[in-house]
């Protein structure tokens, strides 16, 4: 069954690309351009998973998952990382940060899609 989603992506491309394939794959979602109103969203929304780019112009995704990791409401809501393909070591930050998967950019949306529903199927 789909769920919510909440998307904290500062390049609104890639923020409105990954909102209209999840919207037509029949998830609820929402989105933030940066990490103080991620985090402001994640505590209203309380989300079934999180998609969050590690370099945001304010708080980096990596501060933003280990605030969720530690201040909740949910700190076990799956969180997968979307970073840049060519910056590998963000992707291991992530995973120390407490995501639960990542995607690089670019992405297959195939690829996509698999990850969100793995994050969520991992989550029940």
């Amino acid at each position: 069954m789909p769920g919510k989603i909440l998307i904290v992506e500062d390049d609104a491309d890639y923020r409105e690309l990954i909102g209209r394939v999840l919207e037509k794959a029949g998830y609820s979602v929402t989105s933030a351009p940066n990490g103080e109103e991620g985090l402001r969203r994640y505590a209203a929304d309380a989300p079934d998973l999180v998609i969050l780019d590690g370099q945001l112009p304010d708080i980096d995704g990596f501060e933003v998952c280990r605030r969720i990791r530690s201040q909740g409401p949910r700190p076990d809501t799956p969180i997968l990382f979307c970073t840049v393909r060519s910056a590998v070591s963000p992707v291991a930050e992530g995973l120390r940060s407490g995501g639960t998967d990542y995607i690089l950019k670019p992405f297959e949306i195939a690829d996509l899609l698999q990850r969100v529903r793995s994050a969520l199927a991992s989550a029940k």
